[in-house]
C-alpha cells in the first residue's frame, strides 16, 4: 500500500494581483492561427509586477479559481500554491521557463515514477511512496534550480529520492537527480525541434513525446533507480544469509 499526496490549487494571492474576471483586450489570441473573439489578457504578474503580455480567447484561456491564465502560467500558479511543509514561493519572472518545464516533466512522469517506486517499496517494513511539490533550490553560490520529484521512505527518512530539475541559467537543459547525484542531463527533444524549425503536427508531436518519456523511463530511470535501491540496501541481510546463520 502506498501513500500519495495530491497538491491542489488554493484560493490565495499567488500571482501578485487580486483575482479578476479577465481583462478584455483587442489583442489577437496568442494561440497560433486563432482569431477567436472575446479575448482577455493573462492575469499573471511576476515577482516584479510585470504582466504577462499574452491574450487568449475563451477556448484557449485557462481558468484557475478566479484567474484567467495562459497555459504556462496556469501550470506555474498551480505548482506554486502553498502546500504542507512549504510556504508560498515568489512568482517567477516572465522569461523564466525553468519552473513550468520542471513541473511539466514531473506531471508527465508522475504515474510511471510512482509505479516504479511502489514496486521497490516494502510496506511490511513501513515503507511508503510520496510525491514532492515543486520547490526552489538555491545553491551556496546563489544559483537557482526548480525541482519536483518523488521519494521512497520509512520512519527513518528517505531511502530513495528522485526528481527532475531545471537550473535557471541552464534552461532548457534538464537534470534527473537520484538522491544526491545527477544521473542524466538532457534537453527535451520537442524544444530542440522547435528551435530547429522542424514541422510536426500536434498528433506527431504528442506521439514523439510519448516515445521520449517511455524511453526515458525504461532506458535511464528504471536501471538507475533499481541499482540505487540495491546500493542503499546493501547492508541488509538477505534471506540466504539468514538461513545460513
Amino acid at each position: 500500500m502506498s501513500r500519495f499526496r495530491r497538491h491542489t490549487p488554493v484560493e490565495t494571492e499567488i500571482v501578485g494581483v487580486p483575482a479578476s474576471p479577465g481583462q478584455p483586450t483587442s489583442q489577437l489570441c496568442s494561440e497560433p492561427g486563432c482569431d477567436g473573439p472575446d479575448r482577455v489578457t493573462c492575469d499573471y504578474r511576476d515577482r516584479r509586477g510585470t504582466p504577462c503580455p499574452t491574450a487568449w480567447c475563451p477556448q484557449h484561456i485557462v481558468k484557475i479559481n478566479a484567474w484567467h491564465l495562459c497555459r504556462r502560467h496556469a501550470r506555474i500558479v498551480q505548482s506554486l500554491a502553498p502546500v504542507e511543509f512549504r510556504g508560498e514561493l515568489p512568482a517567477p519572472d516572465l522569461d523564466n521557463r525553468a519552473p513550468s518545464l520542471a513541473s511539466y516533466l514531473a506531471d508527465t512522469l508522475d504515474e510511471p515514477m510512482r509505479k516504479l517506486l511502489v514496486e521497490l517499496a516494502r510496506p511490511a517494513l513501513g515503507e511508503y511512496v510520496a510525491s514532492e511539490a515543486l520547490n526552489l533550490v538555491t545553491s551556496v553560490s546563489g544559483e537557482r534550480r526548480w525541482s519536483q520529484g518523488w521519494k521512497l521512505f520509512d520512519n527513518t527518512g528517505p531511502l530513495l529520492r528522485i526528481g527532475v530539475e531545471v537550473d535557471e541559467k541552464r534552461d532548457p537543459e534538464c537534470n534527473l537527480r537520484l538522491n544526491s547525484r545527477v544521473v542524466l542531463r538532457f534537453v527535451p527533444p520537442w524544444i530542440r525541434e522547435r528551435r530547429a524549425g522542424a514541422p510536426f503536427s500536434p498528433e506527431d508531436e504528442a506521439e514523439r513525446r510519448r516515445v521520449f518519456f517511455e524511453t526515458l523511463m525504461e532506458q535511464h530511470v528504471r536501471p538507475a533507480v533499481v541499482a540505487e535501491e540495491r546500493w542503499v540496501r546493501r547492508w541488509e541481510r538477505s534471506p540466504q544469509a539468514g538461513a545460513r546463520s
